[in-house]
């Protein structure tokens, strides 16, 4: 029995603890900012102490809280006096050289930030116009602009404008929220599902639509065979 409420502990934390992850937003931790991550590492925290003293409400209290709490700051991180509270982004790098001084700011030595550079696909301190570092750890490159990729306006051509797709079936559920974003219907769908071999939404594995219109659909197939490669 003992295990079994173990178990049961264990469960219920991991609910609650990714309720509490999912409320405080959708970021990945390397894009949080430091009040996220204080907050991160307090809630785990928190969450794991029914796992030693068997008391899971008082957890419970404490992982909403941190939740609130950090709702709350980053609700007040978008009105301007939060400004002077947040990081501020730091340039450590301008026309190919160093700023020392701020470098020594972020505790970050020059073979880290060349490391990070070559990682950016900049092996060569001459290439960089600026380099800063965001206020989430990000360290942002904006080359020479000799240096940069060739863009189609440097070369007066015209581009079309950009294409996005988003699925609109995934494993035979529909997705009407992106179906109406291209202003298309159910009808319309089944119809281009028919004319791909389609019967139902059922018959789809995935299926996208494009903002020209595109759909690409591929199909459920339960007699699939692969090649070996032995």
């Amino acid at each position: 029995m003992e295990i079994l409420a173990y178990m049961i502990r264990c469960i219920i934390m991991f609910l609650v603890t990714w309720t509490g992850v999912r409320l405080s937003g959708k970021k990945s931790v390397s894009n949080m900012t430091t009040y996220e991550l204080a907050a991160m590492m307090l809630l785990t925290t928190v969450a794991a102490e029914p796992l030693v003293y068997k008391i899971s409400s008082k957890a419970t209290i404490g992982v909403a809280t941190i939740t609130a709490i950090t709702i709350l700051i980053g609700s007040l991180s978008l009105k301007k006096f939060f400004y002077n509270f947040d990081t501020e982004p730091i340039v450590l790098i301008i026309n190919g050289k160093i700023l020392k001084k701020e470098l020594k700011k972020t505790r970050m030595n020059i073979p880290l930030l060349m490391s990070e550079l070559r990682t950016m696909g900049y092996p060569n301190l001459s290439e960089i116009a600026y380099a800063i570092l965001e206020p989430n750890g990000k360290l942002s490159a904006i080359p020479m602009s000799q240096k940069r990729p060739v863009q189609p306006s440097d070369m007066a051509i015209n581009t079309k404008p950009v294409n996005i797709s988003f699925p609109v079936i995934i494993d035979g559920e529909l997705r009407k929220k992106n179906l109406s974003f291209f202003k298309k219907d159910e009808s319309w769908l089944l119809s281009q599902l028919k004319n791909a071999g389609a019967n139902s939404f059922k018959d789809v594995l995935f299926a996208q639509i494009d903002s020209e219109g595109n759909l690409f659909v591929d199909l459920q197939n339960t007699n699939e065979t692969y090649p070996s490669l032995d």
